[in-house]
């Protein structure tokens, strides 16, 4: 296990802008603060949590325009994703993208399941779908995440309706972490197709990143076998799910914090697309991806003195001095637009 490079978390510190984990921190603390109060005064902490399974899986349903029988439960996606892994995916060969989410390549090696990633291009961070197809074939397992992380964008909508079509007999896992923030959702393909599995969270749209809350979405077959055999008879607290379910409830206020970050995205993209130093990549989540070349050291250090933490990559795939940087609010996001022209006119 040693030998495996883990999954590292971002660091915390205080007073600083964490735009390094793609959370919502444009949804206000006090609304987050609202809710968790009514749902600890909802919740009996004696009792195991029966009646607040149920419910949210009605709300989940509604929200998802899908029935209770097609949802499972759990402790954040990642939860999720290391238990499929973990049981169905022994045995089995990977096949997804790169880069893609680090931590599914994580469990995948933790677990020593022969994994294949397909570069991506760094032009557009575009892959061929007919390659892809004909790699997959030699595979049992595709995962993809729309919208991609670290990369940001979503993949044509087209292309992933050709993979699950031509790999009927192939499981595959579709991560939708981001998919708030995004132009299409994919729950449809699970009343069409038997061979999906839609993961979802409440980490990033919904605010709730620390109560650790996931779900699946698939056929009423998979998710039995989910719910029954695979899952934990309680993965989530009393007042996790009750939390879920008081977002649910309030899904206007969420939307709204929504709407700003995307009005944010066109802000900061249309502002910074044109620098020659650093390449902005177009972005369907609430964060952006960029090459930045040589710059990468010097623009953390210069976020940094600004009290802004980002994600660093360095090279990652076929992209060079690879960074991510979570949308926040408008100044935040305005201090830096002006540290990356500030550095593109420095150089000019």
């Amino acid at each position: 296990m040693k030998s495996f490079k883990p999954y590292k978390r971002p660091e915390k510190i205080h007073e600083f802008h964490k735009l390094d984990s793609n959370e919502n921190l444009v949804l206000e603390s006090r609304f987050i603060k609202t809710i968790a109060l009514k749902s600890l005064h909802e919740s009996d902490f004696r009792e195991y949590p029966l009646e607040q399974f149920d419910k949210l899986h009605k709300k989940l349903a509604e929200y998802t325009n899908l029935s209770s029988s097609n949802i499972g439960i759990g402790g954040g996606s990642d939860q999720i994703m290391d238990l499929l892994l973990s049981t169905i995916g022994k045995g089995r060969k990977v096949i997804t993208l790169n880069p893609t989410f680090s931590y599914f390549i994580d469990r995948c090696n933790l677990y020593k399941i022969p994994t294949e990633q397909i570069d991506l291009s760094v032009i557009n961070n575009s892959f061929d779908v007919e390659f892809f197809i004909a790699r997959a074939k030699e595979n049992d397992i595709i995962y993809i995440a729309s919208p991609n992380n670290p990369t940001g964008n979503q993949f044509k909508f087209e292309d992933i309706i050709k993979i699950v079509e031509r790999l009927d007999d192939k499981l595959i896992i579709i991560d939708e972490a981001y998919v708030e923030f995004a132009e299409y959702n994919l729950s449809d393909l699970i009343t069409k197709y038997n061979n999906v599995i839609i993961l979802r969270t409440f980490s990033k749209a919904f605010g709730l990143a620390g109560a650790r809350i996931g779900y699946i979405l698939a056929n009423a077959e998979l998710t039995e076998a989910f719910n029954q055999h695979i899952q934990l008879p309680y993965a989530l607290s009393s007042f996790s799910m009750q939390l879920a379910i008081e977002a649910l409830q309030n899904i206007r206020i969420i939307e709204r914090s929504i709407e700003v970050i995307k009005k944010e995205r066109v802000k900061i993209f249309e502002r910074l697309k044109a620098l020659n130093q650093i390449k902005i990549f177009n972005s369907d989540a609430n964060f952006f991806f960029f090459q930045t070349f040589d710059q990468i050291d010097k623009i953390k250090n210069d976020m940094l003195a600004k009290k802004i933490l980002i994600k660093d990559f360095k090279n990652i795939g076929k992209y060079q001095g690879a960074m991510r940087i979570t949308i926040g609010n408008p100044e935040t996001n305005d201090i830096i637009i002006s540290i990356l022209e500030k550095l593109e006119n420095n150089i000019k």
